[in-house]
C-alpha cells in the first residue's frame, strides 16, 4: 500500500463506519483479532469489542461526523489527524445526554497488515470533550 492508497483506505473507513453508520462493515477494515491500545474498558478483545466501542460513539452522538484533517503513512503505520463533531443525544461513558455539541481532535495510529488494521492506538481529546459536555470546568472557564 502506498500513501495515496492508505489515504483512500482511511477515508473509506471513516465514511463507511462513522458517516454512513455501517458498523456491519468493520471486518472490511479490521482483522478479527485486532488489538486495541488502550483496551476498551469492559469490552471483549478483537472485533467484537471494537464493534461495541464504535456503536457506543454512534449511539451517543446522533449526528457524529469524523473528518480527516491530515494523514502520515510510513511502513505499515497509518497516523491520521481527525476532527470529531456531534451532538450528545445519548448516554456516553455513563454521562446522560446533554444536547451539547462537541468538536474534538483525535490522533489515532494504526498498524496495517494485509490491507487491514491489526493494531491501533487511540486517545481522543477527552478533556476537551468533557468540558464541552459541561461535566468538568477547565482553568479559565469559570465555574
Amino acid at each position: 500500500m502506498n500513501a495515496k492508497q492508505a489515504r483512500d483506505f482511511y477515508l473509506d473507513y471513516l465514511n463507511t463506519i462513522y458517516n454512513e453508520r455501517r458498523v456491519d462493515q468493520l471486518e472490511r477494515f479490521y482483522a478479527p483479532n485486532v488489538v486495541s491500545h488502550p483496551p476498551i474498558p469492559g469490552a471483549e478483545p478483537g472485533l467484537p469489542g471494537l464493534s461495541m466501542g464504535v456503536k457506543g460513539w454512534l449511539e451517543a452522538f446522533s449526528d457524529i461526523r469524523l473528518t480527516l484533517d491530515g494523514l502520515v503513512y510510513e511502513g505499515d503505520m497509518l497516523a491520521p489527524r481527525i476532527t470529531i463533531t456531534g451532538v450528545h443525544t445519548g448516554n456516553f461513558m455513563g454521562i446522560p445526554a446533554t444536547g451539547r455539541r462537541i468538536e474534538i481532535t483525535d490522533h489515532p495510529h494504526y498498524r496495517l497488515q494485509n490491507g487491514r488494521i491489526v493494531e491501533y492506538w487511540d486517545c481522543p481529546d477527552m478533556l476537551t470533550m468533557l468540558s464541552q459536555l459541561g461535566v468538568i470546568s477547565l482553568p479559565g472557564q469559570g465555574a
